[in-house]
């Protein structure tokens, strides 16, 4: 084709306004973006930043006729999507045909050099994936890295596994780096980024949008359950999601939580951090342990008599645990103490040595002070050595039975070498949410990531 390469963006969520910042500059020619959007709001924000939308799988959804689903299509599963399960299994097929014919089509006729979105965590992303690679165009899929202000480009975006990362020897300036983080991690009052000036649960400017949210969610749910209605379909629904503030917020006058204090010191806590729900996380990294009320369950029957599984909320959702689901869970173990998100996970870890998790970022930090960590899910660092994964039951109740002080730990150099490491493979740049994203010099350096990553960086204007 003639002309700059194409560098396809998904433009979805937070991605409708951040991927406009990154056309070109005037004068450079090293590529031309094209933009894709998945729902009608998220296209009319790209228009609103003067950019063309090449296509908006809501909006052309009637149009499109579907392709045929072949066997073994996904890489996962219908039901890892966690969005599309309101519509029957029939028209379930119809969508996913859908899919599979609106990316065929923009690729083919685009031929882009690479796309850019976010790790898979919709059905609709992982079908991009999946007819990317049948073309041999990059996806280019950030992931955080531990270092504030660096990130990497997902070898897989499939998953977040350490497995799939080939990590290069850290050179002096990122073990510099390595040692400045975890001195911080290491510090007794140690806090992520993002569970900073968070509100507070009875907080009624967020209860408020959650209700308001919740109804509008649910009239459109209501308008988009008949997909064959023209221009009913909504790929999205946000309706539990915004409905269960009103849900908790009220349950805290009612319900009550343990306390850490109450539980014996001649019982062993074994910590699980609750994960927020729904989230990526679970559909597609932890695809079958996704279920958290069978996964608390399971866990409770591989502890010994003497242990006691302790659930953290997660920071970002306050009064989870409330919830109908889990109280049910709590009233029927006796060795199950739930706390809530404002107890600090560090508090909890001076009274535990083991810590069993999906994918929590409390993993790692428990490993990093030496903790005993089993990880179920796919995470980063789950292949650090002196990390357990555990694939089934049986394996974690081997774990909880060994005695603790015989189980695997990360060592400080190990920790301090997989830090380095991951910062020696990482970009300058943020690409995800954070208070600089819209910083002139973070878009700067975000694009020629992108270039970088999609094999055409070279100085502006040089042919």
């Amino acid at each position: 084709m003639s002309g700059p390469p194409k560098i396809l963006f998904f433009a979805r969520g937070f991605q409708a306004g951040f991927y406009p910042e990154l056309r070109p500059e005037p004068g450079d020619d090293r590529f031309e973006p094209v933009y894709v959007t998945l729902t009608r709001e998220e296209a009319a924000q790209v228009r609103a930043k003067g950019c063309e939308v090449a296509a908006c799988f809501e909006a052309d959804f009637d149009a499109i006729p579907p392709a045929e689903v072949p066997d073994n299509y996904l890489l996962t599963s219908l039901m890892s999507e966690r969005f599309l399960g309101r519509y029957s299994h029939e028209e379930r097929l119809v969508i996913l045909g859908k899919e599979i014919a609106f990316w065929r089509a923009l690729l083919d006729k685009h031929q882009p050099v690479a796309v850019c979105n976010e790790l898979i965590a919709i059905e609709i992303s992982e079908v991009l994936l999946i007819e990317a690679r049948a073309r041999s165009i990059a996806y280019l899929a950030p992931m955080y890295c531990l270092i504030e202000g660096l990130f990497y480009w997902l070898p897989d975006p499939l998953t977040l596994s350490g497995q799939s990362l080939d990590l290069p020897e850290p050179s002096e300036a990122s073990l510099a780096l390595a040692d400045a983080y975890l001195a911080e991690v290491r510090k007794s009052d140690y806090k992520p980024y993002y569970v900073r000036n968070l509100a507070s649960r009875r907080a009624l400017k967020p209860l408020a949008t959650g209700l308001a949210k919740s109804a509008l969610w649910r009239w459109r749910d209501q308008r988009s359950r008949d997909a064959t209605k023209p221009g009913a379909f909504r790929y999205e629904t946000y309706s539990e999601e915004y409905g269960k503030r009103g849900q908790v917020f009220a349950a805290s006058f009612r319900q009550s939580y343990d306390a850490l204090g109450d539980i014996p010191e001649t019982h062993e806590i074994v910590l699980y951090p609750l994960h927020q729900e729904p989230e990526a996380t679970l559909n597609y990294m932890s695809e079958f342990f996704s279920s958290q009320v069978a996964t608390i369950e399971n866990i409770l029957k591989c502890l010994t008599a003497h242990q006691r599984l302790v659930v953290k909320e997660h920071p970002v959702d306050k009064g989870a645990l409330l919830r109908p689901k889990f109280r049910a869970l709590r009233e029927r173990y006796s060795n199950l103490a739930f706390l809530p998100a404002e107890v600090p996970a560090r508090e909890i870890l001076e009274r535990c040595e083991r810590v069993v998790t999906l994918t929590s970022s409390v993993g790692w930090e428990a490993a990093v002070l030496g903790k005993s960590v089993c990880v179920m899910g796919e995470i980063y660092w789950d292949s650090v050595p002196g990390v357990r994964r555990v694939s089934n039951w049986p394996e974690l109740r081997d774990a909880m039975r060994t005695p603790v002080d015989r189980m695997e730990r990360v060592t400080p150099e190990g920790a301090r070498h997989f830090v380095a490491a991951l910062a020696q493979f990482s970009h300058k740049g943020r690409p995800l949410p954070n208070p600089k994203l819209y910083d002139p010099d973070n878009i700067a350096d975000v694009r020629e990531a992108i270039l970088k990553g999609a094999g055409i960086a070279r100085p502006a204007g040089e042919r």
